[in-house]
């Protein structure tokens, strides 16, 4: 009998398959072919680093965290719209992409957690793939907020530095240790990045969002980068406290 992983990468794999049907549709067969491509690859990865950390903590995955990977198939999503060479913020596409980005930064995250806790369905690999699914959907968002959002490329920065940094703290911390107790301003940080990057890839919107947008990138961005130097930084003074 499949394992509760394989039902769940199958389950998010027939997902993504409506998404590549209707871009084959909409814009031809080669885009189709690259959107699925991208799609279906960025899902296969997650689902093996999912599978590598579920070992790793000897945990069986439920149904609560099937909602979490969830947000991957808006990442994956995203990720195919890039690889697809469609740039249409306005079309069908944007409305692809950007319906997807909501749904994984603000329904899927903001309900898994209180499910989880109201059912008793926490657990350390529930939080690991919880941040994970956070972070590699906000890279997801950068990427395409910079290329058909017409946010500047300095905007994924943040979003690369922080697995940067994580590689760097690996070397000397453990992993549950590296994001333990943190700042109350890191979570503001980071839903104010996020927030500046559904507008830029927001369908609709007239000349003052877009305004708004190339107004607040140039503050957003950095404080975020510099929020992720910051996280770095105590990190390493709390183990060397």
């Amino acid at each position: 009998m499949p394992g509760p992983l394989a039902v769940i990468t199958v389950g998010l794999l027939a997902a993504s398959a409506a998404p590549a049907l209707v871009m084959r549709r909409r814009y031809g067969r080669r885009a189709g072919a690259r959107f699925a491509a991208g799609s279906m690859l960025a899902m296969l990865a997650q689902q093996s680093l999912v599978g590598v950390a579920a070992s790793r903590t000897n945990a069986s995955l439920s149904a609560v965290d099937a909602m979490t990977l969830s947000r991957g198939v808006a990442s994956a999503v995203l990720v195919g719209l890039l690889v697809s060479g469609v740039r249409c913020r306005n079309g069908l596409a944007g409305w692809l992409g950007w319906g997807s980005l909501v749904y994984g930064s603000i329904v899927c995250d903001w309900l898994d957690g209180p499910i989880a806790r109201r059912v008793g369905a926490t657990s350390e690999l529930g939080a690991v793939l919880d941040l994970e699914s956070d972070s590699w959907l906000t890279l997801a968002a950068a990427s395409s907020a910079a290329t058909w959002g017409g946010l500047p490329g300095y905007c994924v920065a943040a979003p690369l530095a922080r697995y940067a940094l994580m590689v760097a703290a690996l070397r000397r911390i453990p992993y549950a240790r590296i994001y333990a107790d943190e700042p109350p301003w890191a979570r503001p940080f980071g839903i104010a990045q996020m927030a500046l990057f559904t507008a830029a890839t927001a369908p609709f919107g007239a000349a003052a969002t877009r305004l708004a947008v190339r107004l607040a990138a140039p503050l957003v961005a950095p404080l975020q980068l510099v929020g992720m130097l910051l996280l770095h930084r105590r990190s390493h003074r709390t183990v060397a406290a």
